[in-house]
């Protein structure tokens, strides 16, 4: 059995069959960035039909070929605002890092895209009628073509749109601009340019604006006014050849309270058997008018025996006068009702300020007794101390005799 495998080789040493030899660490190793720059160094290759050069860069692609750059024709020159090129969407690399930096751009203000359509509608205006005319071949259709079954377009006419869109724009009033904006118009371009395309002069306008102004706050204040005058009219109370309208704040709450109270179901019900209720008594009135006429006579005969002294029937006809006179000042009441509210608590109020004055003079009169009081202590003090003063004085003589008398003793009996 030996001899039979004897030549075969070896399992653990022996080179596979399919096994390839190992390619060199720097082929199998990946980059560390997969975004590096497109002419790093590329390993070469055995074979001689393999170009083993490396592509060159993008930015020196696009400067060599002068890709995404063209010279603009002049005859395709507008004034219109142009939008930023799209930018590529790039990956970071170390040549994306020199890139220019993007201007601010500045905000266009009303007056100027105004005039800057203007313009541009002269421009389009005289791009078309400069073109020719399309010839009239085109119209004709070309032999075996089936013929369409869509209506056919109606040509457009774009100098009509054209004028049309002109004439709207001209209607837009620039007076009602703030002062920056109409400073713009003057200084701005455009202005010129649209009187050199029509073939006219340039009209400075010197208008009043403080007239304008002045114009516009009058016409909003009579509107204010009128709309006043509409509501004092339909909520205060009217009255004939006065203004007797009162206060609009506290009836627009009375009839916001009013309109809560009717809105409410409970309120309603209750409205609805009050009416009833008064329906059923003048029902009782009607029924209990239709009595029989000795009924009438006997209580007329009980009201004509009643008497009325001379001085009670004066004071009814007093009374009556003051009926007829206070029939006049009745749509006045409301406002006068509401005045004496307001002058009741203004009473109040004084009423509590003549009180804290009386306490005020109370106290006065306590203080200035208590400083009359004052006074005659001081008073008593002042002559205390003067007798004391005067004491203190004698006194101090006194001794200053005796030291004397001592001195000239000491003296006589030193000698």
């Amino acid at each position: 059995m030996g001899s039979k495998y004897q030549g075969l080789p070896d399992i653990d040493t022996a080179q596979d069959i399919f096994e390839t030899p190992d390619e060199p660490d720097a082929l199998l190793r990946p980059a560390d960035n997969d975004f590096e720059e497109d002419d790093r160094v590329i390993p070469k290759s055995n074979s001689d039909n393999i170009d083993s050069t490396g592509l060159p860069g993008r930015k020196r692609v696009e400067k060599v070929f002068g890709r995404g750059i063209r010279r603009k024709d002049p005859s395709d020159l507008s004034f219109r605002p142009r939008l930023p090129p799209l930018s590529r969407h790039t990956l970071s690399s170390d040549e994306d890092d020199d890139e220019d930096e993007v201007q601010p751009k500045l905000r266009e203000s009303a007056t100027s895209r105004l005039r800057r359509l203007k313009a541009e509608l002269a421009d389009l205006e005289n791009e078309i009628n400069a073109q020719p005319q399309a010839s009239s071949s085109r119209t004709i259709p070309e032999e075996g073509k089936r013929k369409s079954v869509l209506p056919p377009k109606q040509p457009l006419d774009l100098i009509s749109e054209l004028s049309g869109l002109k004439d709207r724009l001209g209607k837009l009033d620039v007076d009602g601009l703030p002062l920056k904006e109409q400073a713009e118009i003057g200084n701005s371009g455009w202005n010129e340019r649209l009187s050199s395309l029509n073939g006219k002069q340039t009209i400075h306008r010197e208008d009043g604006n403080a007239n304008l102004n002045t114009h516009v706050r009058d016409v909003s204040l009579g509107e204010i006014d009128k709309r006043l005058a509409t509501l004092e009219d339909t909520l205060g109370p009217a009255g004939e050849g006065l203004y007797q309208n009162g206060p609009i704040i506290p009836i627009l709450s009375k009839h916001s309270q009013l309109l809560s109270l009717l809105t409410q179901p409970r309120q309603l019900d209750a409205i609805s058997r009050r009416i009833k209720l008064l329906l059923v008594d003048l029902d009782r009135a009607t029924t209990a008018s239709k009595r029989s006429p000795a009924i009438h006579q006997g209580s007329t005969e009980t009201s004509s025996t009643i008497s009325l002294s001379t001085n009670e029937y004066d004071n009814l006809q007093q009374l009556f006068g003051l009926i007829n006179r206070l029939d006049t000042y009745l749509p006045i009441l409301q406002p006068l009702l509401i005045r004496l509210k307001s002058l009741n608590d203004l009473h109040n109020e004084v009423g509590t300020i003549a009180d804290s004055l009386k306490r005020l003079k109370a106290t006065e009169k306590d203080e200035s007794g208590e400083i009359k009081q004052l006074e005659e202590i001081l008073s008593k003090l002042n002559s205390g101390l003067d007798t004391a003063v005067a004491g203190i004085m004698k006194n101090w003589e006194s001794t200053e005799n005796r030291i004397k008398s001592l001195e000239d003793r000491l003296g006589q009996l030193e000698k």
